[in-house]
């Protein structure tokens, strides 16, 4: 973690919360089970959960499909990035860098583009916003996105190619509200989108509900995005599973561009 960051955590008063974490000696017994249940989960892989909600699995279409990742920025996805004392164990836990690289990869191989959605504050909206929520506060207050800084770049294994298209920052969770997502998915011919990237239950599930609602097929690869703390992540899960057209692995989805690529 950068001095800067860790300065900034201790300006908050959070760097205990942020540094190992251990079990507090008055957790009851349900809360500690119920956090053991969510961390197993997530380390033997994605497990559907819904009982009352039949499992989807949509047939992919090369023509109209696009890989779609949320802020793939030092920030969320390096060592040093302003939020990862909050995230950095799930990432490295899930492997989400490497699933994403995986996903771009594919993408190219199949040749389907991918759409990038970062996340960006220069230096007048640090200076001057006003209206700030909770989360958008504590970016601010830990300097995350801040444009011309490290922790605003792309992470390195994630640099854009030349089959990536950068989509004009969001300031807000969703690029399709602040951003010019819609117009260029419509542009490039897409409906169905492959989503991945970060933080879970913010950025990406804002993205999933605003494409659900501008009429996009949406399948949320669940090994390639993460959360503050398995909480988040499993808060995340069980939105996609109602939201989303479907939920699975980058592996199976991979096997199955491939597939359709043979076919």
């Amino acid at each position: 973690m950068s001095n800067t960051t860790a300065q900034s955590w201790e300006k908050l008063g959070m760097a205990e919360i942020v540094g190992d974490i251990t079990e507090e000696e008055t957790m009851d017994e349900t809360t500690e089970a119920t956090m053991m249940k969510e961390e197993t989960m997530m380390e033997e892989g994605y497990t559907y959960t819904q009982t009352f909600l039949p499992v989807k699995r949509m047939e992919i279409d090369l023509e109209t499909t696009a890989v779609f990742i949320t802020d793939p920025q030092n920030d969320f996805l390096s060592e040093g990035g302003a939020a990862w004392p909050l995230v950095g164990e799930e990432v490295v836990n899930d492997k989400v860098v490497e699933h994403q690289i995986a996903l771009r990869d594919a993408a190219k191989e199949v040749g389907i583009p991918v759409f990038y959605s970062p996340h960006t504050y220069t230096e007048m909206d640090y200076a001057n916003w006003k209206l700030l929520n909770p989360i958008d506060r504590l970016m601010f207050d830990i300097d995350m996105f801040h444009q011309g800084t490290w922790g605003h770049d792309f992470h390195p294994g994630l640099v854009p190619d030349d089959n990536t298209v950068v989509m004009n920052p969001h300031k807000g969770l969703s690029n399709f509200h602040a951003g010019d997502a819609k117009m260029q998915l419509r542009q490039y011919g897409i409906q169905t989108i492959i989503m991945a990237g970060m933080s879970a239950n913010l950025c990406v599930e804002s993205h999933l509900r605003d494409a659900i609602e501008n009429g996009f097929e949406v399948i949320v690869i669940a090994d390639a995005t993460a959360g503050a703390g398995p909480h988040a992540k499993n808060a995340a899960l069980i939105n996609f599973e109602f939201i989303a057209n479907e939920v699975t692995t980058t592996d199976d989805i991979i096997d199955r561009l491939r597939q359709a690529a043979n076919s």
